[in-house]
Order: C-alpha cells, then structure tokens, then sequence
C-alpha cells in the first residue's frame, strides 16, 4: 500500500494539531491543513470532486492574501473593516465555507468511528446535515443526498485513505475533537455575523 495513503490520517492530525496550539491561526499553517484534508474528497465520489474544486478555489483567495494577512484573524478583521464579511469570494466568507468543509470531514470520521455497522452513506448523510446543507440551496441539497447512494461502501473507502477498522476508529478519536475545538475557536471570529447561503445552484457532472 503507498505511504501516502497510509499516512493521510497521521499527516492530517499533525497539520490540526499545529493550529490547535496556536493562539492566532497562522494562515499559512491553515492553508497546509487544508491541502492535507483535501484528498478524501477524492474518495468520496462525483459530488464531493466537485465540492474538492469549490474547496480548493476557496483556499486559493487565501493564499494570494497570506502575506499581507498572515493569521485568521488579520483575514477576518479586514474584512469586519471593510463590511465585506459576507461578501461573495471575500477571504472571511471562503475561510467560513473552508471550516465547514473541515467539520463536515471530522463528522464524517466520528460518525464511521461510533458504530462499525454505519455505513459510509449513513456517515456521510449525517455529517452533511449538520455542517454543509445549512449552507447549499434546496437544490443543491437535493442533488447531494441523490449522489450519497453511489458512495462506495465502508470497507472499500476505509482501504483506499489507507487504514483498518482498528486504526480509523483509535486515529479518528484523536483527529475529530482537536478539529472541533479548533473549528469553533476559529467560529467564534464571525459571531454576530450571518453568512449566506451559497451561491452554487447546481452541481455539475464530472467530467
């Protein structure tokens, strides 16, 4: 089995365990974890492919501001200073869709780590309930809970990121609580403030 594989989920609890000691989020650390968590979308079939596109334009508006705002917070200031919090490819909005993503990933480990018997459907299905849907349109939503039934079944998923039942549930354990914690330290920035829905109607086919 590559290395690569094996080692996604050990790569992805060191890169969030470096954000979660920091007191003011480095960008540039953020934007490492992020590149880091992108690969299960991989693994997720034709509709996550493209919500690992929307991702990836997302961090790449950090990226171009990492040097003049170096922590989450410079980002997210500039943009209370501005009133462009919720502005549509604003660096606060794209960092917003960037945390869900990343929680909708945690749950995803933490539902599949709780019972053996959940499928990677079930897992999927209620993580995005409770992370990305309150964010989608009806459509989109719609469209996402069609394309859960063509995910691939528990054991093929575990296998392909590279670990066991044993290794998911003991790394996930660690992984989604320090994700979470971070997560809501990170939430608390925009308090006060109500995001969007997104702007995407529709979810294109792969091509």
């Amino acid at each position: 089995m590559a290395a690569k594989e094996e080692n996604f989920l050990p790569r992805l609890m060191k890169a969030f365990t470096v954000l979660e000691q920091q007191s003011s989020v480095n960008t540039k650390d953020f934007i490492d974890a992020i590149e880091k968590l992108f690969p299960v979308f991989d693994h997720l079939g034709t509709v996550f492919h493209f919500a690992k596109g929307e991702m990836n334009s997302k961090k790449e508006s950090l990226v171009k501001v990492q040097s003049q705002m170096p922590t989450l917070d410079a980002v997210i200031a500039a943009d209370k200073k501005t009133n462009t919090v919720t502005k549509k490819n604003s660096g606060s909005r794209n960092l917003h869709r960037l945390l869900t993503a990343v929680l909708f990933v945690s749950g995803l480990l933490q539902n599949m780590a709780k019972d053996s018997a959940t499928t990677l459907r079930q897992a999927a299905s209620e993580a995005y309930d409770a992370t990305l849907a309150p964010v989608h349109t009806y459509f989109v939503r719609t469209a996402v809970k069609a394309s859960l039934y063509l995910l691939p079944d528990r054991a093929t998923f575990l296998n392909s990121i590279g670990e066991t039942e044993e290794t998911a549930k003991v790394r996930a354990g660690e992984f989604a609580p320090k994700v979470d914690v971070f997560v809501e330290r990170v939430m608390h920035l925009f308090e006060g403030t109500s995001m969007p829905q997104s702007d995407v109607r529709f979810l294109p086919s792969a091509s």
